[in-house]
């Protein structure tokens, strides 16, 4: 029998015409069909909405999946969903302050404080407290960051899946984002942009991060979600 589910937790922004996306790229929604109109053709008999979504890829609370920075890697509907289903293990960042690097060290006193090793068959999840102000002022460099040395080190432990409230995880001033590169192309998917993440301290969970079933898709936005048991 399984566990009771004590709570589900969304840990997702929401998504909206106009609203903050890195590179500036414009996300927007349009009603093609309206009730009014509906309802004049039909002559009142029915009424009903339907609309057209403008989105990138990477906006929002997305996924990134290993095509975006290897040509070779899994796209976005290639990714396996036990990839995306799985235990969670909350790491608690929230003392770094922006602009400061996340070190092995952290991961690893957090890791300890947590009463759980970071290895493969888990949803890494690194709070860090800026989902508070996303979107606000330069929310996007506003942020710690994860160095090489560290992205590298995580790499040898086997980690599943990387997720973070963070909108990036390389340091901001590298605009080629090494970081990224070496865990896509290690095979290792990442989440950005979460939130809520602050509801999930001290609890087990399972993490959920479902995308749109995209060909050849680099990343999608995501309803990710977490089941406390």
């Amino acid at each position: 029998m399984l566990p009771p589910v004590r709570e589900v937790i969304d840990l997702s922004h929401e998504l909206y015409s106009g609203m903050p996306n890195i590179g500036g790229l414009a996300i927007n929604f349009w009603p093609v069909e309206t009730y009014e109109a509906q309802r004049t053709i039909s002559g009142g008999k029915v009424g009903y909405e339907s609309r057209m979504m403008l989105l990138a890829e990477h906006c929002g609370t997305h996924l990134d999946a290993p095509r975006h920075f290897d040509e070779h890697g899994l796209s976005v509907n290639e990714v396996p969903l036990e990839r995306l289903v799985l235990p969670g293990h909350l790491l608690d960042l929230t003392h770094k302050k922006s602009g400061e690097a996340i070190s092995i060290a952290d991961l690893e006193a957090a890791a300890e404080r947590s009463g759980k090793r970071i290895g493969p068959g888990t949803a890494l999840t690194c709070w860090t407290g800026v989902d508070k102000d996303w979107g606000k002022g330069d929310w996007v460099t506003n942020r710690p960051y994860v160095p090489t040395t560290t992205a590298e080190w995580l790499v040898a432990q086997g980690i599943t899946l990387f997720a973070t409230d963070m909108i990036g995880m390389d340091d901001p001033a590298e605009w080629w984002w090494p970081t990224h590169a070496i865990w896509l192309q290690a095979n290792i998917c990442m989440v950005q942009q979460l939130a809520n993440l602050d509801r999930l301290q001290g609890k087990d969970f399972l993490f959920l991060c479902l995308p749109l079933k995209m060909r050849d898709g680099t990343g999608c936005p995501v309803r990710a979600s977490a089941i406390v048991f």
